[in-house]
């Protein structure tokens, strides 16, 4: 088969038949990447081998790798080709596993060789001689003499063929790849699709993806870490080298003055901190929040410039509606990420006049991953939600995060409530509900714990999550790997037991692979190309032990998915612990409905009963005050014999109107501290 657009030049086989090495190089990887392997291709050397580098992240059979390219060379047969050495390594890794040396007999270069070594006869020569002789000898020997000449030239023929014009071979043997369009139409517009070339490791395949929580660099932030903008990631290592790295911005980089009026907390940061996020190598930021219009729409305005200027990308929020729901989509290692971000419907939600955030509507929300589902590979949705300081979501959060799994998403993150919450598999898809704070400046507290969120996508279309528990001092944030911050972990697993699928704190999952819909129907194939597509002409036999010919690749080179150690978990939740909420209502998935979304979950080390204690937690002060969310919050409070442990109120605001005073059940010195 050949596209319409390579009809006036020449196809990728025809290139890497040349001696191309850029063809030959996509030619192999064609092939090898979905396997999770690439290939690097050299000059070949004086006696015409082709050295190749194979790269991969779990060791294939090295025979069927070896089988599978000289298959795949021995179809080229380029003349000036003799044979290829074969090194392997794991990605990353400067040591060689182990190494091969094939010599390829193809028809080319055995008339290559004719042509090109004075080892060979010239058939010239060889006429003249035997003529010269005929005349010298009598008739008898003579005959005798020209029916063998004859007879071992007829026979060579046969044996040997030689190769026909290569303009008029069949030229569909190995198919271009699909070209994508380099853009995506979303649900109200066009998107340009971003090319990320400016990656830490461009030869391994695999595509990092790192989240953090809520990031605010005003009010103390400004007065702890002043123009040293390179400090807060400074010993973040696992941000910059993550393909992908991105944050929950809430606060607009503006020097306007003009505050949104009626609002307790108004956050901004100059402009110049956006240095913070370029030295932290962050990649995109998610703008759908509360904070992001406290200098209206001069301040988004500012912010969404500065944040473009500085190349970072910016989702859920915009001059109008079209641009606040606009997904940025963005391509890494040949894979297409696209991200989403939504925040309350309520509270200066964008219109198609109005500048604001993007609204969180199920029907948009829907139809929003629908339109770009089958033009990426990836989908993130972003969700600013919840009730500050409240250790676990709301049924209306779970509700919504596996309704946006049932569209198409294939990670969900949550901010704002300010902590850590729980984490969940659904579908074979993490949700992740609070990633809590991360260099949050919005208080006085510059020492915290909390965590943030990795995630390794393959070629295999499988998923590696997890938690990276991380301590900040002084705004300066750090991935730690002690006592303390095994108790994070540990915390996230224990707000994750809600859940009929808790999500530990590393897992692989076996994500089924979506098909990529082509926008250009002219350049759609009826059918993936599979080797062989043809039928090619037998080869010789191997005549030394290290001369391989296969007569057909391997189906699949290696089948063992992504794995890790698993862990057993031990013991339980103890029972003198602060009571978890009631599990959801809803169908305990078996092991057989799992599969084959997850894959041998683990977690770093096994849960064990937490100590009991007399008192229940004192929530967090990270927080502040002055959410625009309806009262709906738990407090606990040390236990006294005249109040209960807890309280719970929950009043919707259809209940209590805009301004309604609500009488708490609670009123005394604790119960005012507990609050501030």
């Amino acid at each position: 088969m050949v596209y319409a657009e390579y009809l006036g030049q020449p196809s990728i086989f025809e290139l890497a038949r040349t001696g191309d090495l850029r063809a030959i190089s996509d030619l192999i990887n064609t092939y090898l990447r979905p396997e999770g392997i690439s290939a690097r291709v050299a000059p070949p050397d004086r006696k015409g081998c082709l050295p190749v580098l194979v790269e991969f992240q779990q060791e294939p059979m090295a025979e069927g790798i070896v089988k599978f390219i000289c298959h795949l060379l021995w179809k080229l047969n380029a003349p000036n080709l003799e044979g290829v050495k074969i090194a392997a390594r794991y990605q990353g890794d400067g040591e060689i596993l182990w190494k091969q040396s094939v010599r390829l007999v193809t028809p080319a270069n055995r008339v290559y060789r004719g042509q090109g070594h004075r080892r060979w006869l010239n058939l010239d020569g060889i006429k003249f001689k035997t003529l010269r002789l005929m005349f010298l000898m009598g008739s008898a020997v003579s005959a005798f003499v020209l029916g063998c000449w004859v007879s071992y030239y007829e026979v060579r023929a046969e044996v040997f063929p030689l190769p026909k014009n290569p303009a008029q071979e069949n030229i569909a043997l190995v198919a271009p790849p699909p070209k994508r369009s380099d853009t995506v139409q979303a649900a109200l517009e066009v998107v340009p699709v971003v090319q990320q070339e400016q990656v830490k490791n461009p030869q391994d395949p695999t595509v990092t993806l790192v989240f953090g929580g809520d990031v605010t660099l005003s009010d103390h932030f400004e007065d702890v870490i002043g123009t040293n903008y390179s400090l807060p990631f400074a010993q973040l290592p696992e941000y910059q080298d993550a393909d992908l790295a991105m944050v929950n911005l809430e606060n607009p980089l503006t020097r306007s003055t003009l505050r949104r009026p009626n609002k307790q907390f108004n956050f901004k940061a100059d402009p110049e901190a956006v240095k913070v996020l370029t030295e932290g190598g962050i990649d995109i930021v998610n703008l759908a929040n509360n904070h992001t219009m406290d200098y209206g729409e001069p301040g988004l305005m500012e912010t969404i410039a500065t944040l473009d200027q500085a190349g970072i990308k910016t989702v859920g929020a915009g001059r109008d509606m079209k641009e606040a729901r606009r997904p940025s989509i963005i391509e890494v290692k040949g894979q297409r990420i696209a991200y989403l971000g939504y925040y309350d419907a309520d509270f200066h939600a964008a219109t198609e006049t109005l500048a604001g955030t993007n609204p969180r509507y199920d029907q948009q929300v829907a139809a929003d991953i629908k339109a770009i589902r089958d033009q990426v590979d990836w989908v993130v949705v972003n969700y600013h939600w919840g009730v500050e300081l409240a250790e676990y979501p709301g049924d209306w959060q779970i509700d919504l995060a596996r309704f946006t799994i049932d569209q198409g998403a294939d990670v969900v993150i949550g901010h704002h409530p300010h902590t850590l919450q729980g984490a969940e598999i659904y579908k074979g898809r993490p949700i992740v509900y609070s990633l809590g704070n991360f260099i949050f400046g919005g208080n006085s507290r510059a020492d915290y714990e909390t965590a943030v969120l990795r995630v390794a996508l393959n070629a295999n279309h499988q998923m590696k999550v997890e938690f990276l528990p991380v301590e900040v001092t002084q705004y300066q944030a750090k991935v730690i790997s002690t006592p303390k911050g095994e108790d994070i972990i540990k915390r996230v697993g224990r707000l994750s037991q809600i859940f009929d699928q808790p999500m530990q704190s590393s897992v692989v999952l076996d994500t089924p692979q979506r098909q990529i819909k082509r926008v250009d129907a002219a350049l759609t194939p009826t059918a993936e190309p599979t080797l062989p597509l043809v039928t090619e002409p037998k080869p010789e036999s191997p005549s030394t032990a290290t001369e391989m010919l296969p007569s057909e690749p391997p189906k699949t080179l290696f089948s063992e998915p992504m794995q890790s150690p698993v862990i057993k978990q031990s013991g339980s939740i103890s029972q003198t612990e602060s009571p978890l909420p009631p599990k959801l209502e809803t169908k305990t998935a078996t092991q057989d409905d799992l599969k084959p979304y997850i894959d041998q979950p683990f977690i770093k080390d096994p849960f064990i009963s937490l100590p009991s204690f007399p008192q229940a937690p004192v929530p967090s002060t990270q927080s502040y005050r002055g959410s625009d969310f309806p009262i709906s919050f738990q407090i606990a409070i040390p236990k006294q014999q005249s109040v209960t442990t807890e309280s719970e109120v929950s009043v919707s605001k259809m209940e209590r109107g805009s301004h309604a005073e609500i009488d708490l059940p609670l009123k005394n010195r604790e119960f005012d501290q507990a609050i501030g």
